[in-house]
């Protein structure tokens, strides 16, 4: 009997399968709705994808710049929002400017090495 396969080393298991969750969510939102998913709403899904699972790695994580590609991540995907009108355009766009203030503020954080701002549950 062949052993199982395990996760390399520095891979988060939890965070792989919330990606394999949210990827499966996704990929039923597109078989079973009637519309074709624009092209908007579907660069929104492979960026959270994408984000997803490069987070599963410790050392994406623990990366001096993950806090600013994370504010980047989040700002491009609040601006998807608004471009798609999927929902309330003000929200969308409020979130995407209070996004874009993370980002300034991160790229700030990592040029100085500092983490003002910055919410620490840890």
């Amino acid at each position: 009997m062949m052993p199982s396969t395990v996760l390399p080393a520095g891979v988060s298991r939890w965070r792989v399968v919330v990606f394999a969750a949210v990827a499966a969510v996704l990929v039923d939102l597109i078989a079973f709705i009637d519309e074709p998913v624009g092209p908007v709403l579907a660069a929104m899904g492979l960026l959270t994808l994408v984000y997803m699972a490069a987070g599963a790695v410790d050392t994406v994580r623990e990366h001096p710049a993950f806090p600013l590609a994370s504010a980047v991540y989040t700002t491009l995907l609040f601006a998807g929002g608004y471009v798609s009108g999927a929902l309330s355009n003000l929200l969308w766009a409020v979130l995407a400017v209070l996004s874009a203030f993370g980002v300034v503020v991160e790229a700030y954080n990592y040029r100085h090495g500092t983490s003002y701002l910055r919410l620490d549950f840890e």
